[in-house]
């Protein structure tokens, strides 16, 4: 029996607050004048614009893409694109949310290398990442398949099955975890 997952509805657009002094406030609004475009407008097309020529370059200088390689709907997609791609600098938080999405792969991706991901799971689980991580960190210690326990949960609880986090070739319970993280040499 599953039970109706509720969600709250996304927002169209979100509010930024941004400190601009008297001369650039100005500045703005002359723009928004001439064009006889609105404030908000006039600073989403410089971003686009600005978005639009900024490239990610790789090691060896060569342009992999601009944000849109990184685009997508689903919020979990973008973290995970964002975060796996060293040449975008993800910060520590961006490197632990990866660790974990890392070492619980199964729930998140098809495949060990995140090239395919869950977006079925990934519409359940993101929304708790921030609590799933938390929770990792003070139970992997001691209780490496509680996280793993956790997520199976609320995914049965919306109806998926087994089918949505079993790796397709293995069907034994210990893969359900990266069994490489399972030892820690210390």
């Amino acid at each position: 029996m599953s039970t109706q997952h509720k969600r709250k509805k996304p927002q169209k657009s979100e509010s930024l607050t941004i400190r601009l002094d008297p001369k650039m406030r100005f500045a703005l609004e002359f723009v928004a004048r001439l064009r006889g475009q609105t404030i908000t407008k006039v600073i989403e097309r410089a971003v686009m614009e600005d978005a639009e020529r900024a490239y990610v370059m790789d090691g060896n200088r060569n342009i992999k893409g601009n944000w849109s390689i990184y685009w997508d709907i689903n919020a979990g997609v973008r973290a995970i694109k964002l975060a796996s791609d060293s040449d975008t600098h993800p910060s520590f938080e961006e490197e632990e949310m990866l660790d974990f999405i890392k070492v619980h792969w199964n729930y998140f991706a098809f495949d060990r290398k995140l090239l395919i991901l869950k977006r079925d799971n990934l519409d359940i689980l993101w929304p708790e990442i921030e609590k799933l991580i938390n929770t990792w960190r003070d139970c992997k210690a001691t209780d490496r398949q509680y996280c793993a326990s956790l997520m199976r949960a609320m995914l049965e609880e919306v109806g998926l099955d087994e089918k949505s986090w079993a790796p397709s070739n293995m069907d034994d319970e210990r893969y359900l975890v990266d069994p490489t993280d399972a030892v820690i040499p210390f």
